[in-house]
């Protein structure tokens, strides 16, 4: 993949020998490198896909943290990383140079945060994946807050979150994919429920597809890989 630099958006780009189907913005998680996910970029380059990579705020070369994993850090920087790629993503379809009709998004962990995340603020995108990530934010960060014994979210933050929260918008008619480990430890399996039942039930969105692979904890597995795989040539 070239990598590409656009002011302070950098990112990776592949693609096919022909005319691409469509371009796949692919999103990794919290700690994250492009590099982990050159194969499975390769495999989307393979099927007709053109593929941008982003390096992600706080992630990699962008403004890196020091000890992401540490508690603290992720407290700090983990949101900050979600809302700042979000709101980076017109300048990034821009140098793409491409209409939102004809971008996909897929993410992981983090990734799939950010993906809901843009997907709500652009409507008009075909599709999006979220790996283990959530699609109802304001919820996720109360059940990281119960479970890490802290305070109870205030209104500031909640404010914040609820101006890129995918569950306070009507979302637009592109395919979603929400896919998730039964034994995911590290994000919560109900921020996707809330969002899925908010996509079918609130209104009824025709192309929503959710997917809890048993037996499987926070990992983008080989056979994730493939449902999503499967799910992109069924809509594209």
């Amino acid at each position: 993949m070239k990598r590409i630099m656009a002011g302070e958006l950098i990112y990776h780009l592949a693609e096919p020998a022909s005319e691409p189907w469509k371009t796949v913005v692919l999103y990794h998680g919290w700690g994250g490198r492009v590099e982990s996910y050159q194969a499975f970029a390769e495999i989307l380059v393979e099927q007709g896909f053109r593929v941008a990579v982003p390096e992600i705020v706080y992630n990699e070369t962008r403004k890196p943290v020091k000890n992401p994993f540490e508690m603290e850090t992720v407290q700090t920087y983990f949101w900050k990383a979600i809302t700042e790629s979000i709101e980076e993503f017109g300048t990034l379809q821009k140098v793409l140079g491409v209409p939102e009709t004809e971008i996909v998004l897929i993410g992981s962990s983090m990734g799939g945060f950010i993906a809901a995340g843009i997907f709500a603020r652009h409507p008009r995108i075909a599709g999006f994946a979220s790996i283990n990530g959530s699609g109802s934010f304001v919820l996720t960060e109360q059940i990281f807050r119960e479970r890490q014994d802290r305070s109870p979210l205030d209104e500031q933050t909640a404010a914040l979150l609820k101006g890129f929260d995918p569950m306070e918008v009507r979302p637009g008619k592109g395919a979603v994919l929400l896919i998730n480990g039964e034994l995911d430890r590290t994000v919560p399996l109900e921020g996707h429920a809330a969002y899925y039942r908010h996509l079918t039930e609130n209104f009824q969105h025709q192309q929503a597809e959710s997917k809890i692979f048993e037996g499987t904890g926070h990992r983008f597995t080989g056979e994730m890989e493939e449902a999503v795989l499967d799910w992109l040539q069924e809509f594209t």
